[in-house]
């Protein structure tokens, strides 16, 4: 009975996606996007900037170290740090000394999601998701995070954190509900089933069949797709603390061509877990458990097939963020402050990675860089978050130029090669 009933409202939440989905839309290159996002600030001295000197602080442990390429702060209590590099410092990019002149945490968050505080654009997520190809069923699929979309919303999923969609999709959001649902049979649910196909085929027809019938064609076939990624989603459901279990399901999102982005929120709570101003050794465990989720996340997507011939991995980036930096000096509670420089790091794509863009003085103060080459210069531009923010719209095949100004930021042409 109950299961009748569940049925029901799935087939609803799916059908309820048709309509503003069924629509010409643009083509877009093969690349896809899964943001992970570190509310509260992280340290970036602990790992991305290995600034050694008497102007910054480190917790006891930490050592300079390097992969190729690749300068970083190693320490016993973050082996999983330098495992991870190890494995796949050739797909990862440091971007380092990126500003964002706040340090309130709204404030920032806008700033590095839109290069905007007053967020008069859409941010990157929404803006990427929105030029997605019209079949994919989830554009973007939120699973927690801040998103700020004015133009895009409709290109949000929001699963929640609480798994919503897994509510809607097996129709368990009725439990406790006071609506009077009648059990249907499960032949009745096939039936309408039947009916919601035979709706999108009706639509294909009567456009004359052309793209309208492969859009159809591609609709229905994300709706089984959804479907089967129901009890994956369901594993959500009650809220988690595990970055692990978000990520898995945002990867068969992407593996299942639901999606073009996903977004994921790593240590909410107050103003985020991250946000260390008492005991900075507390973000030790918060970069182990990123960096080992980040390990089973470049594993999985690495051995997923691509559309292109290559791997998943070999398609999508993963960007990983927090909105600001922590102060280079420990304060009397042996924690760190708010500090507006910060570093974000980029995964796969097929970006030229094992590298660093810009870098930090010895006041863990941003140093200018040459944009066509990455490299600190004197005279080059101040990153700023626009700079990210462009770039990642150059590598979606979007105009960065038709969000982003040139006063915000340009792409970095050394990751565009």
């Amino acid at each position: 009975m109950r299961t009748s009933r569940r049925a029901v409202l799935g087939l609803g939440a799916l059908a309820l996606l048709l309509p503003r989905r069924l629509a010409a839309g643009p083509t877009v290159n093969g690349r896809k996007f899964l943001f992970v996002f570190c509310p509260g600030g992280w340290d970036p001295a602990l790992v991305f900037a290995p600034v050694f000197s008497s102007g910054v602080d480190h917790l006891r442990a930490d050592e300079p170290a390097r992969v190729g390429d690749l300068a970083y702060t190693a320490s016993t209590s973050r082996r999983e740090v330098t495992s991870f590099l190890e494995a796949w410092g050739e797909q990862t990019v440091f971007i380092n000394g990126v500003e964002v002149p706040s340090v309130a945490h709204d404030v920032c968050t806008r700033w590095t999601m839109t290069g905007d505080a007053l967020s008069s654009t859409d941010d990157w997520v929404s803006i990427i998701a929105g030029h997605g190809s019209s079949s994919l069923l989830m554009p973007n699929v939120h699973i927690s995070g801040s998103v700020y979309p004015i133009r895009y919303g409709s290109a949000h999923v929001r699963l929640g954190a609480s798994g919503q969609l897994a509510s809607l999709l097996d129709g368990s959001a009725l439990d406790g509900s006071d609506l009077q649902v009648s059990p249907l049979d499960p032949g009745v649910v096939a039936l309408q089933d039947a009916v919601l196909r035979r709706r999108v085929q009706r639509w294909s027809d009567q456009r004359g069949g052309g793209q309208a019938a492969t859009l159809a064609s591609a609709e229905l076939l994300a709706l089984d797709r959804a479907r089967a990624l129901a009890p994956e989603v369901d594993a959500l459901r009650g809220g988690t603390s595990e970055l692990q279990d978000a990520l898995s399901v945002a990867c068969s999102c992407l593996e299942r061509r639901l999606s073009r982005t996903a977004t994921v929120a790593f240590g909410i709570g107050g103003n985020g877990r991250w946000d260390t101003h008492a005991d900075l050794s507390l973000q030790d465990a918060l970069y182990v458990e990123l960096f080992r989720s980040l390990d089973a996340t470049l594993t999985r997507l690495a051995s997923s097939s691509g559309d292109a011939g290559g791997t998943l991995l070999d398609e999508t980036v993963v960007v990983v963020l927090s909105e600001m930096g922590r102060t280079p000096q420990l304060n009397h509670s042996n924690g760190k402050d708010h500090w507006t420089w910060t570093s974000a790091m980029l995964l796969g794509g097929g970006l030229p990675g094992g590298r660093t863009i810009g870098g930090y003085d010895d006041a863990l103060i941003g140093r200018p860089v040459d944009l066509d080459t990455g490299e600190v210069a004197d005279g080059g531009a101040s990153l700023l978050p626009g700079h990210v923010g462009a770039t990642l719209l150059a590598l979606a095949d979007v105009d960065p130029a038709e969000f982003v100004s040139v006063e915000a930021g340009e792409p970095i042409g050394a990751l565009l090669v």
